[in-house]
């Protein structure tokens, strides 16, 4: 089948490389704009198939031969047509609308193709430097006078959510071997981190094979004896001011930790509440920090200190640690406002790796977070 593909971009040869492989011929044909006249024009002569302008454009192309609307993103098109043949696009409206439900397949197949640089593992994750993929962490609380029992149910219900990390972190006032036990029979539903709330009990959580260790900063880096280094810890700043001085905090910890023998850093820049002080501080550190190491982002402090319903606000914050390059997302769901977190934050996850895969919005992606409103009345 013969395509062609009209547009106005300077480089397409890749995704008219993959076009190819798929077995289509393609021309392509260089245009100023997409009016219906200009496409008219630039078809005459040209011996076609089916003609594709992109998705975004305006006009409605019933009135010519064969002309279809294509994807937003040109990155988006050899995937796209994996799924959905010319045949079934539209002169009217663009190709992800016409995928619908399709487009979940059309970004797994961008996600498989997607490069991956793999830092390391953990518990058989493969956490990667950036994104995509993402991982999901969820935070489980061992509060005072909750029984192991208890904690372990909470944290199947979380891994059952889509938790592929649980986090369990110790109340201060719990009993340090009810938070240990906690953690011995959790490690059998999940991956997990000990958050211990102080070196001590986490040198113990790593002794019984806790798979990460949180929350060290610089000057706890020593207190890790040395035959435990060899396994994942996050590393946070020691000073919560702007992201200049966490990018340097957390720069000056790293470089000490790679001296004394740590070899799988995670850096968490912390997540501050939006507005006061400023959620902003924290993207920005942690984009900068993302061709370190692989980074951890926990949404709880800026989702707990809004009044906004969570599965807007997860989404919203989850599409910023994308974009600043993240690729681990924690959420907890100890208030009432917060229950459901980790299913939400999953769903904000397939449309963040989704847009990330194909280079679009997360909008026509095959997922959404619309709970209240519709996109059509």
């Amino acid at each position: 089948m013969r395509l062609a593909l009209l547009t106005a971009l300077p480089q397409v040869g890749e995704a008219v490389k993959e076009l190819e492989a798929l077995g289509y011929e393609v021309v392509v044909i260089r245009v100023n704009d997409y009016k219906p006249e200009t496409v008219r024009r630039a078809l005459e002569g040209v011996s076609y198939d089916y003609a594709l302008v992109p998705g975004s454009s305006p006009y409605d192309y019933s009135s010519l031969r064969r002309v279809v609307k294509g994807t937003l993103s040109i990155t988006a098109l050899p995937f796209l047509l994996r799924k959905v043949s010319p045949a079934e696009l539209s002169p009217a409206v663009q190709a992800e609308k016409v995928a619908g439900e399709r487009m979940r397949e059309v970004a797994e197949e961008a996600l498989k193709a997607a490069r991956m640089e793999v830092a390391f593992e953990v518990g058989g994750l493969k956490v990667p430097m950036r994104p995509p993929p993402l991982i999901l962490a969820s935070d489980v609380y061992h509060k005072e006078g909750m029984s192991p029992e208890e904690t372990v149910e909470e944290a199947r219900y979380r891994a059952s959510e889509g938790a592929e990390l649980v986090v369990l972190s110790a109340d201060m006032k719990a009993e340090e071997r009810d938070y240990l036990r906690a953690l011995e029979a959790v490690m059998k539903v999940a991956p997990v981190a000990a958050d211990a709330g102080n070196t001590e009990t986490l040198v113990k959580a790593m002794e019984m094979g806790a798979h990460v260790g949180m929350s060290l900063t610089y000057s706890l880096l020593e207190r890790i004896p040395k035959r435990l280094r060899d396994r994942p810890y996050v590393i946070i700043p020691e000073r919560l001011g702007g992201w200049r001085e966490r990018v340097e905090d957390l720069e000056r910890a790293f470089v000490r930790a790679k001296e004394l023998g740590y070899e799988k850093i995670i850096l968490d820049p912390v997540v501050n509440p939006p507005v006061y002080p400023g959620a902003l501080e924290s993207f920005f550190a942690a984009r900068e920090l993302s061709a370190r190491a692989p980074i951890m982002m926990g949404l709880n402090n800026a989702v707990e200190l809004m009044d906004v319903d969570t599965h807007a606000s997860v989404a919203v914050l989850t599409f910023l640690a994308a974009e600043a390059g993240a690729s681990i997302i924690m959420v907890g769901e100890e208030s009432h406002k917060a229950r459901g977190n980790t299913r939400e934050a999953k769903a904000a996850i397939a449309m963040a790796v989704a847009a990330l895969a194909l280079k679009m919005p997360p909008k026509d992606v095959g997922y959404d977070a619309l709970r209240v409103k519709k996109k059509r009345p």
